[in-house]
């Protein structure tokens, strides 16, 4: 990462970011699927919405 320029960072930030937030959204799947608590559901719900929305502007921004 020292020598990365700084387009190569912001690459691999990004890369790391949607990896991270497809994490997020296979957990909060789950709790949809398998999960009982209304609160625990819910915020899964509002988790899958606003991070799958990051993950396609992460994308958009390597052009992919």
């Amino acid at each position: 990462l020292a020598q990365a320029t700084a387009r190569e960072l912001d690459e691999l930030w990004l890369r790391a970011m949607i990896e991270h937030h497809q994490g997020a959204v296979e957990m909060a799947e789950a709790q949809l699927r398998n999960g009982s608590y209304f609160l625990a559901t819910a915020s899964a719900q509002d988790i899958i919405d606003r991070q799958g929305k990051e993950i396609d502007e992460m994308t958009t921004l390597l052009g992919q």
